[in-house]
């Protein structure tokens, strides 16, 4: 079984969690995600299987969209609800909303974010929040960020309502700290869900529940095909050519001017053999193979 599964994802349950649950329902050991969920977090979360894993570090490229509440005037250690409580703001003062959507507008474009220590970033082989666990804090590379749209939702003091389209690597509960230092207080998560991975949006996700109705009846159609996730350009070869790069032989075409950095490559009936690259000028090799 190979594909795409687009998840909603309950509270509660970590990413692997669910990548074990989906293993058992469909009887397959090759399963991936791509692009970890909080386990506090709810939402959209895609599932790779079978030879779809391949697809997975392009997957975790995706621009992604979240709603979330920020609470105004609470500073806890994992910047959530769910933290340490370390400070509250007795003398937080009510803000307008005019002053909520300036500070929310002041975050469009790139900048840079340093993850928090409650996170799964990797740094010398050990994860942050298990060096956090232990009351270790450990310093960290600011990365870039882009955030292409924010937007106020609903304005309750002191909780604020966000949308926000985000490019990988944003941390939430980092922007929700942020939004509170910005307003000249503290500020931490109160929830979170993912609503869209690129092509994929919680409209049209399925809950474990529903996939394991769904294959015991025998019904796949929550198993999508690789370009209806992942939009690609296409070319064409016939079967000789087919033939060629399924053994790893490069194969020379009239002209890749137009071609961009990867592509799907597909046989005379349009199924889709691989991902291809550009190998040298006008010289094409399968790059990761899909059937």
């Amino acid at each position: 079984m190979n594909g795409i599964i687009n998840i909603l994802k309950p509270t509660g349950m970590t990413s692997h969690d669910v990548v074990s649950r989906i293993r058992r329902i469909i009887s397959q050991k090759k399963v991936g995600h791509a692009g970890t969920l909080d386990p506090n977090a709810a939402g959209v979360l895609i599932i790779c299987a079978g030879k779809g894993t391949k697809l997975s570090d392009y997957l975790m490229a995706f621009d992604k969209e979240y709603v979330f509440h920020v609470k105004l005037g609470l500073l806890t250690d994992t910047f959530d609800i769910y933290g340490k409580t370390l400070h509250v703001d007795e003398n937080m003062k009510e803000f307008s909303i005019e002053e909520i959507r300036n500070v929310l507008d002041g975050f469009l474009g790139e900048s840079y974010q340093t993850p928090p220590m409650y996170s799964a970033l990797k740094v010398n082989g050990k994860k942050l929040y298990e060096y956090a666990r232990s009351n270790i804090e450990i310093e960290r590379k600011k990365r870039r960020i882009c955030i292409d749209r924010i937007e106020l939702l609903e304005y309750e003091f002191p909780y604020v309502k966000v949308k926000v389209k985000v490019s990988k690597g944003t941390y939430i509960r980092t922007l929700c700290y942020d939004i509170g230092e910005r307003l000249g207080t503290c500020g931490t998560m109160e929830n979170l869900v993912r609503t869209v991975t690129k092509t994929q949006a919680i409209e049209d996700s399925y809950t474990l529940e529903e996939i394991e109705n769904l294959y015991r009846l025998g019904d796949l159609s929550f198993l999508k095909k690789y370009d209806e996730v992942f939009n690609l350009d296409s070319i064409m070869f016939d079967d000789n050519d087919i033939d060629k790069l399924k053994n790893g032989i490069k194969v020379k075409i009239k002209d890749s001017s137009s071609l961009k950095d990867i592509f799907y490559i597909r046989d005379a009936k349009g199924d889709i053999l691989g991902i291809g690259e550009k190998s040298d000028e006008h010289l094409i090799k399968i790059k990761k193979r899909l059937i």
